[in-house]
């Protein structure tokens, strides 16, 4: 699970099941925005993929959500099994949002 913290503000605003659900309780507005974003496709480098990005450092790039046919860059579609971790490290370059691994009770 995951909690969905504003980054202005450093609320949580939402939570996140590990599977990619957003739960309705919340803020209304973010909830909508998130469902919202998880439905779009994310488009990324080959490298941004796994966890070699991440042992990298390398940040995203923030691309246009429009379909693009470059070398070396993916459109994940939301059923893809990559998709929800490449979520999850891209939010914050696409909204004022960021999700972190939720503490467990």
């Amino acid at each position: 699970m995951y909690s969905i913290r504003d980054l202005k503000t450093g609320q949580v605003v939402a939570l996140m099941g590990a599977d990619g659900n957003i739960q309705d309780e919340g803020d209304p507005q973010v909830v909508a925005k998130l469902k919202a974003l998880m439905r779009r496709d994310l488009v990324v480098r080959e490298s941004q993929l796994g966890n070699e990005a991440e042992l990298e450092g390398e940040e995203y790039d923030p691309f246009p959500e429009e379909n693009m046919c470059y070398f070396g860059v993916i459109t994940l579609r939301p059923d893809d099994p990559a998709f929800l971790p490449a979520f999850v490290r891209r939010l914050p370059y696409i909204s004022n949002y960021e999700a972190v691994p939720h503490p467990s009770e």
